[in-house]
């Protein structure tokens, strides 16, 4: 039996693994959100002591990307702080730790397929702070994972998925970037594949600590939104307009399209196209 945290399980991809955990019985899964503050090292590492933990999942993040420009005290905190003190506690009590964290850290200068060795400079503070969080679980000697993902969807909270749909219920207009390029992921998938990767007999990084992940497959902001309308089966303009129409202080890569083979390879799985994923997330769903 794996015991396994879950912090931040309040946001999606902790939504996701919960709604899953009932179907995995040899897994006892802990599921901790606000009562288990990861910038608060005591409060961590008092549960630590009470509770013989093999396994954590840090799905905890601060992931608005605009307010991280202005909050960046808040955002180190989480990002950075935060997970600093789950690497030391996986350390000093035996726990191999998956974090997620993000295309962000690219400069989105790339014009092929971004891949675990390629080189990160993060244009936006967000990118700026999950990369130093990553750097804490590079150096760090607990068997550990960082599993880089994009363009996260689901059921739960604020996503551009749920955003494009809530525009269209609101019959608002929709002007989406057609020049800024990358791989959706629907959280589901990569919660499941999570649980593969924890019932997988290979050490975590054995080939590295970094490994990418979406759905198969990539697209522009324009071309994800005017395929959700397709699987909707309506009718709704989507107006594509360029990255400069929107007057944003924060920068955005323009390319970030990632290659999965690493992960697909090494722990033998099955990723649907985001096609495929996008319209089976959207198949039933009433307007």
């Amino acid at each position: 039996m794996k015991n396994v945290l879950v912090t931040g399980c309040n946001g999606q991809l902790g939504s996701e693994l919960h709604n899953l955990a009932s179907k995995y019985p040899k897994i006892n899964f802990f599921f901790k959100a606000k009562d288990l503050d990861i910038t608060n090292k005591a409060i961590i590492e008092n549960y630590l002591k009470k509770n013989k933990i093999n396994f954590i999942i840090n799905t905890a993040a601060y992931t608005n990307v605009n307010d991280s420009e202005i909050e960046k005290q808040k955002t180190d905190l989480v990002n950075e702080k935060g997970v600093k003190n789950l690497v030391e506690l996986s350390e000093k009590y035996n726990c191999k730790l998956i974090h997620y964290s993000t295309d962000y850290v690219y400069n989105g200068e790339n014009k092929t397929p971004l891949d675990e060795k390629s080189s990160t400079k993060p244009l936006n503070y967000y990118g700026i702070s999950k990369r130093e969080g990553e750097k804490h679980i590079e150096n760090s000697s607990c068997e550990s994972i960082i599993i880089r993902t994009s363009w996260l969807y689901s059921n739960f909270g604020n996503n551009f998925v749920n955003a494009i749909i809530k525009k269209v219920q609101n019959k608002e207009k929709i002007n989406v970037v057609k020049d800024q390029f990358g791989c959706p992921t629907n959280a589901k998938d990569l919660a499941f594949d999570t649980i593969n990767i924890l019932n997988s007999e290979i050490k975590l990084d054995k080939y590295g600590k970094i490994y990418n992940y979406s759905n198969l497959g990539y697209t522009s902001w324009s071309n994800f939104a005017k395929k959700i309308i397709e699987f909707l089966n309506i009718e709704y303009e989507i107006q594509e307009v360029s990255t400069e129409f929107f007057k944003s202080n924060v920068i955005r890569p323009k390319y970030s399209i990632t290659n999965k083979n690493k992960i697909v390879n090494t722990f033998n799985l099955n990723i649907p196209h985001w096609e495929k994923s996008l319209k089976t997330y959207l198949t039933n769903f009433q307007l």
